[in-house]
């Protein structure tokens, strides 16, 4: 079964394939002009043999007398014009227009066709003249047949290396294709692999490996220099975290303390996204049943949501199995469950459906011009600014979802609210 699926990729990709459709291109657009040339050399021929034999039927006609000459004497038909009793009907009716082309249904003297010309022998009287053509038309039918064979055999060669081409150049194609891929998964060490620089595909792919090795600095660069700073002001703020413990208790140094708390979570936040992100491989992973993983954290999330004085749902109607980390998607489902908590209404739900995990509620909502805006970090919606909280949840979210190459969807929820899935690939 797997050979017979890789083969339909295969043709699948045949069909995709912009090198493999300009080769049949040309080859069509070759092919209908060797058609229409080859139609029209043998066009051009016949014309041109009538026009010999016409000639021919007049010279032979213009040196002799039409009473000198035998009946039966030549192989051409020779007759004054009122003598036609004894030949078919089509010659009398073609020689009344002074001559032409005369296509029999049965042979006569052992030809179908025979070109018919009225001209004045030597004496001025008018002669009919009669060449059979089936052997011309022989020799036109056995051109023809050499320009069309060779013209397959044409066509199939140029076609042969056409497709060789296009294939080894679609290979080429496909490499490139499968790096921009791994780059767009995450994969910052991608490469091409290409060192040549033969053709525009080799500069192509060469500028690729450039830009992925640049890219790969700069995005390390800025995940070390956001962990780095998270994990450096993690110290001072410990200390003054202890210095604020240490101050007389009272309003101030509980805001203070709880401001405290808010930036090392912050900074935690910032560190695990980082290192999400920097994550590489599929350490870690395992196949996770989506309907027990909910469940569990309908168990754990379930009396926190209802000491908020809302509402816990459980759905997992038709869950499945997927491969991935499973601490990572508790990570992201708590961050969703919390921003539920925070900015949605009195019911929350907890779905896993097929290859979908989510978290959905009913309260204001967001406007779908903003889903862009709001799975960035630090990102934070005028309405939610009245509220505690940093703008890394759904950015968090959104590095678990990309760490898996899973989809981050955001929707509206019936009849309202927000609903935040993340859509995996089944096993």
């Amino acid at each position: 079964m797997s050979l017979v699926a890789s083969l339909i990729d295969r043709l699948r990709w045949l069909r995709r394939s912009s090198t493999l459709r300009l080769t049949l291109l040309l080859s069509g657009i070759f092919t209908l002009g060797m058609v229409i040339a080859i139609l029209i050399a043998l066009s051009i021929g016949r014309d041109a043999l009538l026009r010999r034999i016409d000639d021919s039927l007049a010279g032979l006609a213009a040196a002799m007398q039409i009473n000198e000459v035998p009946s039966e004497s030549f192989a051409v038909i020779v007759r004054p014009v009122d003598a036609l009793g004894d030949l078919p009907p089509a010659f009398a009716r073609v020689a009344a227009r002074g001559g032409g082309t005369v296509s029999l249904r049965d042979d006569f003297r052992r030809s179908e066709e025979w070109r018919v010309m009225v001209a004045p022998d030597s004496g001025g009287t008018p002669v009919l003249l009669a060449l059979p053509l089936d052997d011309s038309d022989e020799a036109l039918e056995l051109l023809g047949g050499v320009l069309w064979v060779t013209a397959a055999l044409v066509l199939c060669v140029n076609l042969a290396l056409g497709l060789g081409i296009g294939l080894v150049a679609q290979r080429r194609m496909m490499t490139i294709t499968v790096t921009l891929d791994r780059l767009a998964a995450g994969d910052l060490q991608a490469r091409t692999g290409s060192t040549r620089t033969v053709d525009d595909l080799d500069d192509i792919a060469r500028q690729l490996d450039e830009t992925a090795v640049e890219l790969e600095r700069l995005v390390a660069q800025t995940r070390n220099l956001s962990a780095s700073l998270a994990h450096d002001l993690r110290t001072p703020l410990a200390r003054l975290r202890a210095r604020l413990e240490a101050l007389p208790e009272g309003p101030e140094r509980g805001a203070a303390l709880e401001e405290a708390a808010r930036l090392s979570g912050i900074f935690d936040t910032i560190m695990r996204v980082a290192r999400i992100e920097a994550g590489q491989g599929r350490d870690g992973f395992e196949p996770v049943d989506l309907g027990a993983l909910v469940e569990e954290l309908a168990e754990i999330f379930g009396p926190v949501i209802e000491e908020e004085e809302k509402r816990p749902i459980l759905d997992t109607a038709g869950s499945a199995t997927v491969t991935a980390d499973r601490q990572m998607l508790i990570q992201a489902m708590a961050n969703l469950i919390q921003n539920a908590l925070v900015y949605g209404g009195q019911e929350i739900t907890l779905f896993a459906r097929g290859a979908e995990i989510g978290v959905a509620d009913n309260g204001a909502g967001v406007d779908p011009a903003h889903y862009g805006d709001i799975i960035k970090p630090m990102v934070r919606l005028d309405a939610a600014r009245q509220s505690d909280g940093s703008g890394l949840g759904l950015a968090l979210v959104r590095a678990v979802a990309d760490r898996h190459s899973a989809k981050l969807v955001l929707a509206e929820n019936q009849p309202s609210g927000l609903r935040v899935s993340l859509k995996f690939a089944e096993l």
